[in-house]
């Protein structure tokens, strides 16, 4: 993969996780990007040695609301 094709997934990924913040916390899209960007879920998600990348959102979703809870 490509450093293009790894940057569209990240955006994909986090597109995915923004969107279910605003419906599962009913979340203002700023704030919601403020929790994807800075949280530990994020950092694990753009190291490519992780593979996180390559899961589903929704798997790393879960990540993300166990760090948040």
């Amino acid at each position: 993969m490509n450093e293009n094709e790894f940057q569209f997934v990240m955006d994909c990924d986090v597109e995915s996780l923004v969107a279910f913040l605003q419906e599962d916390y009913d979340m203002p899209i700023s704030e919601a990007f403020e929790k994807v960007y800075s949280s530990k879920a994020f950092e694990k998600l753009k190291d490519r040695n992780t593979g996180l990348y390559l899961q589903s959102p929704a798997y790393i979703y879960e990540f993300l609301r166990e760090e948040m809870n």
